[in-house]
């Protein structure tokens, strides 16, 4: 069981982590709370390790979601519109955000320093 229990996280974190955390689970008592503990960490780590393609896939699910109201909203006809009103304009703007937060992330993170002197 422990040892499912350290496979279940993602091979990086094994490699690093996984002989100190399997001593660790040695000497501690299998609860319910504790394996619930595990698993909700392994999961983490999944995530942490694949957060951009998280990211990607919030996006696409958030825009996607307000192009189809905008669409039952009558707004308009297609995912290309024009914000000729200002309600369409709030929703295209809504439907753009999440596109907009990645680029903002993904400039922040690969930018380089300004160097001082």
């Amino acid at each position: 069981m422990r040892d499912l229990l350290v496979a279940l996280h993602p091979k990086p974190w094994r490699e690093r982590y996984g002989e100190e955390f399997r001593a660790l689970l040695d000497d501690t008592d299998l609860t319910p709370r504790t394996l619930i503990d595990v698993v909700a960490h392994a999961a983490t780590q999944h995530v942490r390790a694949r957060f951009t393609l998280v990211l990607v896939a919030l996006a696409i699910v958030a825009s996607t979601s307000v192009t189809h109201l905008a669409l039952q909203a009558g707004l308009t006809d297609n995912i290309l519109w024009a914000p000729t009103t200002p309600r369409r304009a709030l929703a295209l703007s809504a439907s753009l955000a999440p596109w907009a937060g990645l680029l903002v992330r993904t400039y922040r993170r690969h930018r380089k320093p300004i160097e001082k002197g």
